[in-house]
């Protein structure tokens, strides 16, 4: 075990955790997309059969998010073909420069030189790890943030400015991260814990001019920026009144405990407490720390409680991984005896995480851990058990989104592979599976307790169910 703890080189480390990524792509590199990923899979469809004509999609698809990484994929297609391997490909490259900008920043953070276990501890955050398998945008947005801070704690004006630029351009959550990183920056440089960034204010306006001329390109291209005018799809941008917005708090607090990231709180709490109380001598990486982590969650939690737009657990990626950081810089400044023990605990932990499984009633951020990953096995039996038993897909009712294939893993579907949507009045089966949190409780309850369970697969704790109709009509 003490080898784990030994200082390790960083291109030495950079190369191996590469290898392991490059592995990770063989493993899943035919892995459909997944969740919201599926719509970015959709506008990045409509870029490349237009021919790039424009990269503003129509407005029954655009959500309002700028279009970097949607064009991403599109151009990426053009030239390799549009293929899943193709889309994970790009992936690879952008985990690769993830994990880059991850070693850079614990290099500069980490009290201590690099070891082995600080590290793997870092890159076992269960959600990090879930969302270097998925297709959605959340990859690149991580990139973004760990480069503007790098370039904000070692003073780089031109990669700023790009980060920011970027962030701007990749997901409407980057309006949020973009204020965070301007106040983190803005408190340091007060406080002395980073050296002043010359130029820097350009660093921040011509990526909010860029944005602002595409914010006007929009408008003038469909009638709206950021917020969609069509009736049905701006529901996730408007104000919540106060029930919502507890449930909000309930749902923000909920994300910071799941997947094992309880008991990296348990021990990170208390070492704060000890920190303010027993030391008069401060850390600046320390003291850096917590204002990212604080500034981050104000921002975010502000950004999030407030609006209907659903929200998981990938949104806080940066806070988890800045907070593992914390903690391992508070082990080794207060020199906790139990160190080997406490950061073992957190090990477990993460890696349990990705079984943590709820019941279906209790929505659950499937993207945020590898359990997703089991649906495509469970997936295939059932399919492979209704076409044995020769049943019409169209009297299938269900929410799970088996109609999107067509995006997620390109296949071109014919008339007889559409499932329909949930009726309980003239649906003669419903598919229900806890891989979607769209079926209301009411209709779930009614379905296990009053239709007849036909077939039913799972793995590990990831189920799909056919029922068939058997008493009477819902009512």
């Amino acid at each position: 075990m003490f080898f784990l703890f030994r200082k390790i080189s960083f291109n030495y480390l950079f190369i191996f955790l590469v290898g392991l990524l490059i592995l990770h792509f063989f493993i899943l590199n035919d892995f459909p997309f997944f969740w919201d990923a599926v719509s970015k899979s959709e506008r990045a469809s409509w870029i490349y059969d237009n021919n790039f004509n424009s990269l503003i999609v129509p407005p029954e698809i655009n959500s309002g998010h700028p279009p970097l990484w949607i064009t991403l994929l599109a151009a990426s297609w053009a030239v390799f073909g549009k293929t899943i391997w193709i889309s994970r490909l790009l992936l690879l490259f952008v985990n690769i420069g993830v994990v880059y900008q991850i070693l850079r920043f614990c290099k500069r953070n980490f009290i201590h030189s690099i070891s082995l276990l600080f590290i793997f501890l870092v890159l076992l955050e269960p959600t990090y790890i879930a969302q270097t398998t998925g297709l959605n945008n959340d990859m690149l947005l991580l990139f973004f943030t760990l480069l503007s801070l790098n370039s904000i704690i070692k003073p780089n004006s031109f990669y700023l400015g790009l980060a920011l630029t970027g962030l701007l351009f990749t997901n409407l959550r980057g309006i949020y991260l973009f204020l965070a990183l301007g106040i983190i920056h803005l408190i340091l440089e007060r406080k002395g814990l980073i050296e002043k960034i010359r130029y820097f204010k350009f660093s921040y306006t011509i990526p909010i001019l860029l944005f602002t001329v595409f914010c006007y390109y929009q408008y003038k291209t469909l009638g709206w920026f950021i917020i969609n005018q069509t009736e049905g799809l701006n529901q996730h941008r408007q104000l919540v009144g106060m029930k919502q917005i507890l449930l909000n708090v309930l749902v923000f607090i909920k994300s910071f405990l799941e997947y094992g990231r309880i008991f990296l709180l348990i021990f990170l709490i208390p070492l704060l407490f000890k920190y303010y109380s027993k030391n008069k001598l401060r850390s600046k990486i320390i003291d850096r720390l917590i204002i990212m982590i604080v500034v981050f969650t104000i921002v975010l939690f502000t950004g999030v409680i407030s609006f209907s737009n659903p929200f998981g657990d990938r949104y806080f990626m940066i806070i988890f991984l800045l907070a593992i950081v914390l903690t391992i810089n508070l082990l080794i400044y207060l020199q906790i005896k139990r160190t080997k023990v406490i950061t073992g605990i957190v090990v477990l932990g993460f890696i349990t995480g990705h079984f943590w499984i709820y019941p279906p009633t209790i929505s659950q951020s499937w993207d945020s851990s590898l359990a997703y990953l089991n649906i495509y096995k469970v997936e295939n039996q059932m399919e492979s058990y209704i076409d044995s038993q020769k049943i019409n897909r169209n009297d299938i009712g269900t929410s799970i989104p088996l109609n999107t294939r067509g995006f997620s893993t390109f296949l071109t579907l014919k008339q007889t592979d559409y499932y329909s949507g949930i009726d309980l009045d003239s649906n003669a089966y419903i598919l229900l599976s806890n891989i979607e949190n769209e079926t209301k409780d009411q209709e779930l309850n009614y379905i296990r307790n009053n239709w007849k369970l036909v077939k039913t697969y799972s793995r590990l704790g990831v189920f799909m169910s056919l029922y068939s109709k058997e008493k009477e009509s819902y009512k």
